[in-house]
């Protein structure tokens, strides 16, 4: 397929002597990557999940997904997300969970009309409830997907309602999803199982994962006012009384709370000495690069219209932090102190998210080069492997926001596609080992990323080609980011220190750079294939087309 230059065309899909050719003609020192078989830490596979948000501005997501007039996800929407593999999916929220009562997502509940209400969001936008519990948690027990539950702690912690009163409606969601039909209840509580069941599920749920708030720092002022002399004690107490309440209802959920202690006021060493063990995961949010309204080259403004294509894609695509090889990773405080503390992380949020404010459009505007920035962002927190467990990457289902996995028609006429960031996260999903191996590096091609655009900094070296490798008790998976903007690679990896065996394939995604199709392109922008590696052995010479991300799968000698 001829190339059709940056701003649209697919790239070579095959890899033939066109290819190689160029490859010889660019790149003059060898790329070798020598994976060894010494684990570093697990990869577990909860990392590669997706968070199903309701939010209530901009953007109605799930709710956009349905069948209309129904409850139903459109049998094309759900087609694509079992197809993702999904490990963990969070749901509802998001900012809105803690300002909407949850009995609002579910039907029959006592003194109210039998159908579901409307619910009001945070910014006082209306939220529809046809997809709520049942029907999420239906969709995870059929999609072999975990379950995370937020619930509102908002209402307890700035004292909406008595922390009691609040800490027990937390606890009557638990007992909606989990609890047994005819289970002995907390002294007050209301058959929630009853109604469960009334509703058409008689077995329990069985959620592992509860989430107490989201982004608590975003009311911290307001919880400070209310403890000025010792919010630490306060933000404790009210989540000892949540884990209390919810815990009376199921002893085996595992709980999430916020992680991270800079956004806090310091409240994160209290909840260790009073909660340890009882509280599983501490919660951070990872979003870049937000707004755009200017950019800047060694602290002086640089006019947009003197940027060129690459200038953009190379700051779009290196999102993270970088090692001393131009590698991505993830220097977080929140992290950094899990790792010192001994618990474990979960980020129940995170993607590419931003937006281009500047007055002058930019000389690429790409949801591919968003993909390979979140690509990156894999890439950082499988490396983070040692005190990350759980990944949420928002969001699962959209229209409006543009940085869901699936893009859907509300009105159900045109197919859904996966959208660039969403897509890449779920070809990890689906192509990785349980354990991260050691790679030695040489003759990676490097940059420098000079511009800063709203969180997206300057960067003294950033490697062309990102590598990981993960491996299994059956394989070796080499992950490789190709970020170069108009250069094919080819790649060297040597793998003596494992048995390899016959049958290497090349997973592959690669995409275009216009979002919108032409000239008969897809309506997607990614696609996947696989191809089979011709070479066996100890050696495996792989060709990258540019702009692309692709998984080398090597079976073991069993």
């Amino acid at each position: 397929m001829r190339r059709a230059g940056w701003a649209g065309g697919w790239g070579t899909l095959g890899a033939g002597l066109v290819l190689a050719v160029a490859m010889a003609a660019v790149q003059a020192e060898e790329i070798r990557l020598t994976v060894r078989n010494e684990t570093v830490h697990r990869i577990d596979r909860r990392m590669f999940g997706q968070f199903m948000e309701r939010p209530s501005w901009g953007e109605i997501g799930v709710e956009g997904a349905l069948v209309p007039g129904t409850s139903r996800l459109q049998p094309k929407v759900r087609a694509l997300l079992e197809a993702m593999k999904l490990p963990v999916v969070r749901f509802p929220g998001g900012t809105d969970v803690d300002f909407m009562d949850w009995r609002d997502m579910v039907s029959n509940v006592p003194d109210r009309a039998p159908e579901r209400p409307v619910s009001t969001g945070h910014r006082g936008h209306k939220v529809g409830n046809l997809f709520g519990y049942d029907e999420f948690l239906q969709f995870c027990e059929q999609t072999g997907a975990e379950a995370i539950v937020v619930v509102n702690f908002r209402d307890g912690l700035l004292q909406k309602k008595p922390v009691a009163e609040a800490a027990a409606h937390a606890a009557a969601l638990v007992a909606y999803c989990n609890a047994p039909v005819g289970a002995a209840l907390p002294p007050g509580m209301f058959d929630w199982p009853g109604l469960r069941a009334r509703n058409g599920r008689t077995q329990p749920y069985r959620a592992r994962y509860f989430q107490i708030g989201n982004e608590t720092w975003a009311f911290l002022k307001e919880a400070r006012g209310l403890a000025p002399d010792n919010f630490a004690a306060h933000y404790v107490n009210c989540l000892q009384a949540y884990i209390d309440a919810m815990k009376s209802v199921d002893p085996k959920i595992e709980i999430i709370v916020d992680g991270d202690d800079g956004l806090l006021g310091g409240a994160v060493p209290l909840v260790l000495e009073r909660l340890r063990g009882r509280v599983d995961y501490f919660a951070t949010h990872f979003y870049r690069p937000w707004g755009m309204t200017a950019i800047f080259r060694n602290g002086q403004p640089v006019a947009v219209e003197t940027l060129s294509p690459e200038d953009v894609w190379k700051a779009w695509t290196a999102m993270t932090e970088f090692d001393e090889q131009g590698q991505s990773v993830w220097r977080s405080a929140g992290l950094d102190a899990a790792r010192r503390a001994g618990y474990r992380a979960a980020v129940t949020e995170w993607n590419w998210n931003g937006q281009w404010r500047a007055k002058t459009a930019p000389p690429l505007n790409s949801r591919w080069a968003k993909g390979m920035g979140a690509a990156g962002f894999v890439h950082a927190m499988m490396r983070s492997g040692d005190v990350i467990d759980i990944g949420c990457q928002s969001m699962l289902v959209g229209m409006g926001w543009g940085i869901s996995a699936v893009f859907a028609d509300p009105a159900g006429v045109k197919d859904p596609v996966y959208l660039p960031t969403g897509q890449l996260t779920a070809f990890y999903s689906k192509h990785h080992g349980e354990r991260l191996v050691r790679v030695a590096m040489s003759g990676l091609p490097v940059y420098e990323q000079p511009y800063r655009m709203g969180e997206i900094l300057p960067q003294k070296k950033v490697a062309a080609l990102d590598a990981v490798a993960t491996a299994s008790g059956t394989a070796v998976f080499v992950h490789l980011l190709h970020r170069g903007f108009d250069r094919p690679l080819k790649v060297t990896i040597d793998l003596s220190g494992f048995q390899a065996g016959a049958g290497a394939v090349h997973h592959l995604v690669e995409g275009r750079l216009n979002d919108k199709p032409t000239d008969g392109q897809p309506e997607q922008i990614g696609i996947e294939s696989t191809r089979p590696i011709a070479q066996p052995g100890r050696l495996l010479m792989v060709s990258l087309p540019e702009r692309s991300v692709s998984c080398i799968e090597i079976p073991l000698v069993r």
